[in-house]
Order: structure tokens, then sequence, then C-alpha cells
């Protein structure tokens, strides 16, 4: 019996397409479940990615003036109708197959948020709680650094059930988390926002085998937002208690990440 198509896959691209098309050659020549109804590419701004899309057979979505990664990927999400998303952006290369399926398995569990695809030794030191005698996969350790629960915007299968219980919006979630980061980038608060969200609502995240599904191609080729410079990426006052319940002041408990 064929299985229907139930994924989509939202691309963020920022008119870097020569790494978008690396992005989604690999990404079609290792995605072997079958099971993808569309790709979206979400172009933050003017430029014109629509050659490439059309060579990989992706839509082309474009907000015409620079919006930012989070208002983008809300803008793409309130497109999407399938049960599951693959977020994707438009600089990381697949370097295996067999991902999708693997995600898909672990997305039976009601409480496994999402399935992350980098190698062991290249998921910026994120440390591991368990993994099986076989190394088959990973469940990721809650806390790190005081705020990170596995959550990311790095590729990787989700459901639009779960962005939905989100309120349907990255960028509206209310600031609950103090940040302090030696190189911000726009997303980085709303990204610690959301780990603290589902973390509170008690999800884990899932890390497929040591030897990791893609590889970062973009690490010098950062575009720029104007919330980038932005040092103060502040919520609650540093001495107000912390929302994780703990009792202590923000600075002393989920405050921040050096």
């Amino acid at each position: 019996m064929q299985q229907s198509a139930d994924i989509t896959v939202v691309v963020t691209s920022c008119n870097r397409h020569d790494l978008l098309a690396r992005t989604l050659e690999s990404f079609r020549a290792h995605e072997t479940e079958g099971r993808v109804a569309r790709i979206l590419v979400a172009e933050d701004g003017d430029a014109d990615p629509g050659t490439v899309c059309a060579r990989f057979g992706a839509e082309l979505f474009r907000t015409m003036e620079r919006v930012g990664q989070i208002r983008l990927i809300d803008q793409a999400y309130a497109q999407v109708t399938t049960p599951f998303i693959f977020h994707l952006e438009d600089d990381w290369e697949f370097t295996r197959s067999g991902f999708m399926q693997k995600s898909r398995f672990f997305l039976g569990d009601p409480q496994v948020l999402l399935v992350q695809l980098r190698a062991w030794n290249d998921n910026n030191g994120h440390p591991i709680s368990h993994v099986p005698g076989d190394d088959s996969y990973g469940v990721l350790d809650t806390g790190y650094s005081g705020l990170w629960h596995g959550f990311t915007f790095n590729p990787g299968l989700r459901r639009l059930s779960d962005y939905q219980r989100l309120g349907g919006s990255y960028e509206k979630q209310p600031r609950t988390v103090l940040i302090k980061a030696a190189t911000p980038t726009a997303a980085l608060p709303f990204e610690a926002e959301a780990s603290a969200f589902y973390h509170r609502l008690g999800y884990r995240a899932m890390i497929l085998d040591e030897g990791g599904y893609i590889r970062h191609i973009g690490e010098k080729r950062h575009v720029r937002h104007e919330a980038d410079s932005s040092a103060g990426l502040a919520g609650l006052p540093r001495n107000a208690l912390c929302p994780c319940g703990s009792g202590k002041k923000i600075k002393h408990c989920h405050g921040e990440l050096a």
C-alpha cells in the first residue's frame, strides 16, 4: 500500500542561492522515504532563487523585504497543511540516507519533539543523556548551559501540531529567559524560548546515530540582520524569579549563556 505524502519541507533562504542549490541537491539525493508532499523555499527579501527552485521541484515564497529568520519561519509555516514539517535552512549538505524513516519512527512517541541529524561531535557540545548499546541514537540532555533542552532550528523532522501548541508563532512567544551571548544572532532568543516552552511540557529531543547525516556549509556566509548587533537579548529582569520554578533569581538559574 502506498503511504501518504505527509511532509512539507520548509527551507529558509536569504540570497545564498549557490548554497541553496547544494542543500536541495543533497536532500533530493538522500531523502529515500518518498513521503514529501512539497518543498517550500521561503526567501527572506527580494532575491529570486526561482531557477534553483524549478531545478529541484520546489515552490517559492518571497517576502520581498528582509523580515528576519523568525518571522520568515512563521510566515512559511502558516502555509503548511501536512502533519509533519521537515525544517531546513539553505546551508546544509546531506551526506547519508535513511534519516527521514528513522526520524519518523522516533516521532511515534508523542513526547519526542524533534530528531536532530548532526554528528555527535558536531552538535555544539550538547550532552547526550542516554545511548543504547548499539549507539543507534541518543537522547539529548536537558538544561545544557542552563537553558538548552534540545530544540533547534537546525534541520530535522517535527510536527505541525507541536508548533501550533506554541501559539503558531515563534516570534510572538512571551520573553521568559534572559540570554547573553558573545555573538548574538536575531534567532537566538526565540530558539531559547521555544526550548524552554517545550521542556516545561515534558518534551525531549533525540539525535540519530553518531556519524550524523548532515554537515553545515554556511559557517562563513552568515547573512546579517539588524537584530544581530544587539548584545542585550534581555527578557525578564535578571533579578526576577526564574520562570522554571526553582525559586532562584534568573541570574543564578536559567539566566546566562556566556
